[in-house]
């Protein structure tokens, strides 16, 4: 009878008639359940023992008090109005009644509308979505009786047998194995093992269609899913639903990590064998990385995988996610706000604490995970959509629960026992936000600003001016003269030599009329080499007192105290060339900015002159070993810099912590300024929280401490 035939305002809807009600399995409370199964959607839904008996009187009444009165007088239960109507809305949103009037349709509507609205489908179908390829449960039922040696006892045992072998044998020549894997660091490489692991997905896959054929289910399709737009086959193993053993559930969810380990177990011995060459490269593979990897996927409960499915039915759970934020929102809020509400179902306390701890875990994973992907996305794809992305990731999976979370909160505001409490919930949560969330990712350098070639020129002796050549800002070639230098003493002993030499000459020329010079013949030409000797070395030293310049560039400073006739020592400067090459900036990080930088870090640095630009900076280098002493004296603290330093019995300036010596190179105009300035690079470095601070900072000390 439909709804339409009836008088009744709030009459039942009509069940569908290819809904099946079916036996479930028991759940961790030890009872019973039961499934409709609905053959349209291939979904199922576990219901309890009352929902059951509801359902079973369901089609042979027309309206909940008739309803009512008979599950009393079948099966001795007072069943409510209002838990009628919660199970006539969880059957309506759930598709499993018939549309027979308008209202009905619209109501469809309403509901797909809901649960696939544009976000939705976009949020879903960018991260996750299917691909189905084909119906392969004839051909799988037709070639079960080909892998049925597979799933005896004697087939795991022998699998089990060879593993070991192989391992045996490997153990023997651990290094060539090794070696092995350093083969596939190329190109051909990783398309070997892009292969490698879609065949052993394959065999994956059809481990758990195999298995759930073995023991009843449907496999109704087998295809492709894409999760952040990377290929994984998938194999729709939900019939498996309708088996009552958890064993063979449980078999089912693990069919897939099983045979991934029997071909590891395979190809580990078959490596032994092999000579080498692309096939052996498969078999490391099969052996180490591809099953590895999968297990680390696979076997993860966080996620909805193998290891999803494998821990609800350990624990006897359906719907384990659902369930266990159901929990794990109620617990936050019964510690955080005292509301003194019923749990969300009765289960065992242990049971509670487990799904507590469960709901908790998968949040922290989550947050870091969309946190990963967000960051990811934003630097894979071009500026524009990545920071659209990063948006989109942010907002709809990390602040879209929050804000959700935070109304609720709102909306019970009236509800909380102790205002005091609330105000310390909202504390505590400030205070963790502070501590934990990596508000900056500033990280301040203390440097300067200078040509990336530069040369200062000195005196190379005490010597009088003779002439300056050159001013400020003129432009200049390599051995162009600056400054003439006069030492007069050189020219004074010049002049002797010179005198020696022509007395030393004059002698040997009359050798052969003076015995007295003949006899002296070896001494004298020794002591013309001598003389021969100093010239040139004279020569070159008054060479040296025309101070050139020694590159190419531009006279950036020339002493203004300098003029003819002044004299200067070897420590007075006298001018500063700079290259053409532009700018390098040098400055000193603090060790707890070590771990946030690397090479090709960019930033800002900012001058402390207020009438100097900023300059957009790239890191270079960092030293690997911190500074004994801070080289570049501007930068220390008691010459006014920022870097904190203490003067050691030479005065020279000694950090007080430890700092690092970088090189950062100036980007675009590298030419801006021209001069050595002063200032702070505000380096771009990864986040990090005031927690993760101080627990690194501990961890620092620990190990100084213990002399690791």
């Amino acid at each position: 009878m439909t709804t339409a035939a009836t008088g009744e305002k709030n009459a039942l809807p009509t069940l569908r008639e290819d809904l099946e009600l079916r036996e479930g399995a028991a759940t961790a409370e030890g009872a019973p359940s039961w499934l409709i199964y609905d053959p349209l959607q291939h979904r199922y839904f576990q219901i309890d023992r009352m929902t059951f008996e509801v359902l079973s009187l369901w089609r042979k009444h027309t309206s909940p008090s008739t309803l009512s009165g008979a599950v009393r007088v079948a099966f001795g239960h007072q069943l409510e109005t209002s838990e009628i109507a919660q199970l006539t809305d969880f059957l309506k949103t759930n598709q499993l009644t018939s549309a027979t009037t308008s209202q009905d349709w619209q109501r469809l509507a309403n509901v797909a509308k809901q649960r696939h609205s544009m976000m939705q489908r976009l949020a879903h179908n960018y991260l996750f979505f299917k691909v189905p390829l084909c119906n392969p449960d004839t051909m799988l039922r037709q070639t079960l009786p080909l892998v049925a040696p597979i799933f005896t006892r004697a087939f795991a045992i022998i699998v089990l047998l060879i593993g070991i072998v192989g391992l045996y044998f490997v153990s023997r020549q651990w290094d060539a194995f090794l070696a092995s894997g350093a083969a596939l660091l190329t190109l051909e490489g990783a398309g070997l093992f892009a292969v490698t692991l879609f065949a052993v997905k394959v065999l994956h896959e059809l481990g758990h269609a195999y298995t759930a054929i073995r023991f009843g289910c449907r496999v109704p399709s087998i295809g492709l899913a894409f999760m952040m737009m990377a290929p994984l086959l998938y194999a729709d193993v939900t019939d498996a639903w309708r088996l009552g053993d958890r064993r063979k559930r449980l078999l089912i969810d693990a069919a897939g990590v099983i045979v991934e380990l029997g071909v590891a177990c395979i190809a580990t011995l078959l490596w032994v064998f092999l000579p080498d060459g692309t096939i052996r490269q498969v078999a490391f593979l099969l052996a180490t990385t591809s099953w590895i990897m999968s297990i680390g996927v696979n076997l993860n409960p966080l996620m909805r995988f193998d290891g999803y499915y494998i821990l609800g039915d350990l624990i006897k759970i359906e719907n384990l996610q659902a369930r266990a934020f159901d929990f794990g929102v109620w617990r936050m809020r019964e510690l955080l706000l005292g509301l003194g509400a019923p749990p969300p179902e009765t289960l065992s306390r242990r049971l509670q604490i487990t799904l507590t701890l469960y709901a908790w875990t998968i949040w922290l994973y989550r947050l870091v995970l969309f946190t990963g992907i967000a960051l990811v996305v934003y630097h894979y794809f071009f500026k524009l959509l990545g920071v659209v992305l990063f948006a989109f990731e942010i907002v709809y999976f990390l602040g879209r629960p929050i804000y959700t979370e935070a109304r609720v909160w709102w909306l019970l505001r009236s509800k909380i026992p102790q205002r005091r409490r609330m105000i310390a919930c909202v504390g505590t949560v400030a205070t963790l936000l502070f501590l934990l969330v990596p508000w900056s990712t500033s990280i301040p350098v203390p440097a300067i600003v200078e040509a990336r070639d530069f040369a200062h020129v000195y005196p190379p002796r005490i010597a009088m001016v003779r002439a300056v050549s050159v001013k400020r800002g003129d432009t200049i070639d390599a051995k162009t003269v600056l400054v003439e230098l006069d030492a007069p003493e050189l020219t004074h002993e010049r002049r002797l030599v010179d005198a020696k030499l022509r007395l030393v000459r004059f002698r040997l020329a009359r050798r052969g009329v003076d015995g007295q010079d003949r006899d002296d013949n070896l001494v004298l030409e020794g002591e013309l080499a001598a003389l021969h000797a100093r010239e040139k070395g004279l020569a070159r030293e008054q060479a040296e007192l025309m101070l050139r310049a020694p590159l190419d560039g531009r006279v950036m400073e020339i002493n203004p105290e300098i003029h003819p006739g002044r004299w200067l020592s070897q420590r007075e400067p006298v001018a500063l060339v700079v290259g053409p090459h532009g700018l390098r900036v040098r400055g000193y990080l603090a060790e707890a900015g070590l771990a946030r930088v690397k090479a090709g870090t960019r930033g800002r640095f900012v001058p402390e002159d207020a009438a100097g630009s900023a300059l957009t900076v790239e890191l270079e280098r960092v030293s690997v070993t911190s500074s004994s002493l801070i080289e570049i004296a501007d930068l220390a603290s008691q010459y006014g810099g920022a870097v904190a330093t203490v003067p050691d019995p030479r005065q020279r300036p000694v950090p007080s912590g430890a700092q690092y010596l970088v090189t950062m190179k100036v980007l675009g105009d590298a030419t801006a300024g021209n001069r050595t300035m002063r200032g702070t690079v505000w380096l771009d470095g990864d986040g990090e929280s005031i927690a993760a601070g101080i627990w690194r900072h501990v961890l620092r000390v620990l190990v100084r401490e213990s002399g690791a």
